[in-house]
């Protein structure tokens, strides 16, 4: 069953001579326990897909459908704990807070969304799986850039969310960890009934995908 669908989505920006169309006509949909992976190059509209899907921002026409719930007809409070509790970003700024470690990062979610992330036990085994268990007391300006970007996907996967959106999680990572990180996402979603939708130029990760699609100029097929 779909708990995520994107329907009939374009997405326009600017007016009159200076519009631009990032997204025309797409549909997709999401379910629980598969991994969808979204491929495409720079500047083919993956990101812009990736944060209408999550409710980030807003489609010029069409709508979204979350667990049932058209995003459009709801208030923005509403919106936005639908985001919290429901959806999990991994995006390509990090959003890491500078002046918080490692180990303070999840202590913020912790304060934002009190309820329903994951134990402490889980914890550490996320810590673990990812190898940046040893970084917890550091900030985020001593991290590599392939720290940094397990430090985001641990934080995105600690608040323990239905759905997972993935922005290129893995453009900073060696092959190996890759590995590490495409199992771990296949498994969630195997394991823990997970809707996760990765968008990225990594073929390395069609190997742990169960649907893939191409997005090429806005458009939207199935590859």
């Amino acid at each position: 069953m779909a708990v995520l669908e994107v329907k009939h989505v374009t997405k326009t920006f600017g007016h009159g001579t200076n519009e631009v169309t990032v997204l025309t006509d797409v549909n997709f949909s999401a379910a629980a326990g598969e991994v969808s992976l979204v491929i495409g190059p720079s500047g083919s509209g993956k990101s812009t897909f990736l944060t209408i899907a999550g409710g980030i921002q807003t489609p010029t026409t069409g709508d979204v459908v979350v667990a049932g719930s058209g995003l459009s007809q709801l208030s923005g409070k509403a919106r936005d704990a639908l985001r919290l509790n429901q959806i999990g970003f991994i995006l390509q700024a990090y959003n890491l807070v500078p002046y918080l470690t490692v180990k303070d990062q999840f202590a913020l979610v912790d304060r934002v969304k009190p309820q329903g992330n994951l134990d402490q036990a889980a914890q550490r085994q996320l810590l673990a799986q990812l190898g940046i268990s040893q970084l917890v007391d550091q900030y985020p300006a001593e991290l590599s850039g392939g720290q940094t970007q397990r430090v985001a996907i641990a934080r995105a996967l600690y608040q323990n969310p239905d759905i997972i959106l993935a922005d290129e999680p893995t453009a900073a990572l060696d092959s190996d960890r890759v590995k590490v990180v495409g199992q771990l996402l296949h498994d969630l979603a195997k394991d823990h009934h997970k809707a996760i939708v990765i968008v990225t130029h990594d073929l390395r990760l069609q190997a742990y995908a169960d649907r893939t699609y191409a997005i090429m100029d806005g458009k939207m097929t199935v590859a």
